[in-house]
């Protein structure tokens, strides 16, 4: 076949995307201070008078979004900084194909094969890790990247990066001065939400954190009034009190919704749920599940409009530097395999790895983390961080963290990520390193500046015995500490699995759970199981254990 003979196709079922000319865009933006609606977005990008000026204009977009357009025998397509509305494509012999759904993709071949590679990482982390998926065949557009598809020349797309969190041009300004930059950018930040809004009910899930405290305090100096907040988990649970003593500071309205392993189990074994279960991973990301029952039962109940937008509080404590390894500040150079080590001891581990061939398959992980953030050198702690934090952006927070939108969007809501704002983000890239370890500034801009009431110790936790673990690791036995936290978890399996904070263990199957669960597995882990299962069972890569009892494959 010559390749004027191709054709590249582009499917997109989602909602929400628009059109304008020749292209497709789904999401919101702003470009300079003008907020953007998809058709807008759509507009603006159809306009470009040259592919240069196309791209240039991707990368001003300052949102969510994902978009698609035919050029002089190209098709061109991007996402955003975060892939948080994900792309994906399939090359074939007659052309090939741009989806924003991956099982579509995956359903076009008459055959496919999984991903061996990509399903041990998705099973320890909860995402497929670059540019691949579940399957072979599929592949996605990662965080920050566009591709060209110019079937006359080639018959694979040029992808390019136009975006990388990257550490550098760093502040010189001491804390004070920093918290006065912060203040400012925080406002106009909000403002940006708010001028996008046009007026609808902004909804908060108000958790006892830092992140959605900023959002709920933010939305209350800026004079929103609309705004619902909402917590679930068991009645009485610890985060829920603060929410409802928070929201009621705020002067917000204030909704719970309960949690029980019993009411778990109900929603589990719904058709809805097993629906929203197997399309919302993509073959790339672990389907969240946590506050799913949630907003299902808000829109139950008519207790937010249809046309609300939910407000989460991803992911202040990132970017504030919450997940820099503290030791990258003790002054001495970080090693490669110190940073490799780093990574996969925070992100590689849903579960355990085998005992056996435990070198081939470390090795494996360090050429997948290689493949997305390049060859990793000895280098300083600033440089360890910027690779570490590199990583995590392009893959945690935008293939887990992010995918939890997908909730929102099943119900029919709109959402937004105002923490992920670019002028956030570029704040806290330039903050210097020994202020963002451990959220050093954050918390000192939030005593500061955040004038919430001081809220009580999360008394869901066993002060005893985290007092004791905590004791162990400061006289440096971190990994005795370790092993009395998991024997002290295994042998409360069974509180675990019926009455943690959210009660939903339940969802496991309770044979499975209690011969596996050791204490250090957490409910992704077993999520991560089950969806791959339901992904890969035609190829014949299914596990044959059944982990979630009520979600089988389609």
């Amino acid at each position: 076949m010559s390749n004027a003979d191709r054709f590249i196709g582009v499917t997109l079922e989602g909602p929400g995307w628009a059109t304008a000319g020749s292209t497709q865009a789904r999401g919101h933006a702003h470009l300079d201070d003008r907020f953007l609606t998809a058709v807008e977005i759509a507009r603006v990008i159809d306009e470009c008078p040259s592919d240069e000026v196309w791209c240039a204009t991707v990368g001003k977009l300052n949102g969510c979004f994902a978009l698609v357009s035919r050029r002089a025998g190209a098709v061109m397509a991007a996402v955003d900084r975060l892939r948080s509305i994900p792309l994906f494509y399939r090359v074939a012999d007659a052309g090939g194909e741009i989806s924003d759904n991956a099982l579509s993709l995956r359903d076009r071949f008459a055959s496919w094969t999984a991903n061996p590679a990509g399903d041990a990482e998705f099973q320890l982390t909860g995402y497929v890790t670059g540019g691949e998926t579940l399957v072979n065949e599929v592949r996605q557009l990662q965080a920050g990247e566009m591709l060209r598809w110019d079937v006359g020349t080639s018959s694979k797309p040029e992808r390019r990066r136009y975006h990388e969190f990257r550490h550098g041009d760093y502040f010189r300004a001491d804390a004070p001065e920093l918290i006065e930059r912060l203040v400012a950018t925080h406002e106009r930040v909000f403002r940006r939400l708010a001028n996008g809004a046009s007026g609808r009910t902004l909804v908060v899930p108000l958790s006892g954190g830092y992140d959605s405290r900023l959002i709920g305090v933010s939305l209350r100096d800026l004079g929103l009034r609309d705004v619902i907040c909402y917590s679930y988990g068991l009645p009485g649970n610890w985060e829920s009190r603060i929410s409802q003593e928070l929201a009621r500071y705020l002067g917000f309205r204030w909704e719970f919704v309960p949690y029980s392993a019993e009411r778990w189990r109900a929603w589990a074994a719904s058709e809805r749920f097993a629906q929203y279960f197997r399309k919302a991973g993509n073959l790339a990301s672990i389907p969240h599940i946590q506050d799913w029952p949630a907003v299902a039962e808000l829109q139950r109940a008519h207790a937010v409009p249809p046309d609300s937008i939910f407000v989460p509080g991803h992911s202040g404590d990132f970017l504030a530097g919450s997940h820099i390894p503290r030791d990258f500040l003790n002054g001495r150079p970080v090693s490669r395999r110190a940073l490799l080590d780093a990574l996969q001891r925070a992100h590689y581990s849903l579960w355990d790895w085998p005992a056996g061939g435990r070198s081939a398959q470390q090795a494996g992980f360090d050429r997948r983390i290689e493949g997305v953030i390049g060859a990793v050198p000895d280098g300083s702690p600033d440089l360890a961080a910027d690779l570490f934090e590199r990583w995590d952006l392009q893959e945690r927070q935008a293939k887990f963290i992010c995918n939890s939108m997908r909730v929102y969007e099943d119900f029919g809501y709109e959402w937004r990520l105002p923490l992920f704002d670019h002028e956030l983000m570029d704040f806290w890239a330039r903050v210097p390193v020994e202020m963002r370890v451990g959220r050093s500034l954050y918390f000192q801009f939030a005593a500061e500046r955040q004038h919430i009431p001081v809220t009580s110790p999360n008394t869901d936790r066993n002060v005893v015995a985290r007092g004791l673990v905590r004791g162990m690791e400061m006289v440096g036995l971190m990994p005795l500490a370790k092993r009395a936290r998991r024997l002290y978890r295994r042998l409360r399996w069974r509180r675990e699995y019926e009455a943690s904070s959210l009660g939903w263990f339940a969802v496991v199957d309770s044979d499975y759970f209690r011969r596996t669960y050791t204490g250090h597995e957490i409910v992704h882990s077993y999520v991560a199981l089950a969806s791959r299962n339901v992904t890969l069972s035609e190829s014949g890569g299914r596990d044959r254990r059944q982990v979630l009892p009520a979600i089988r494959a389609s």
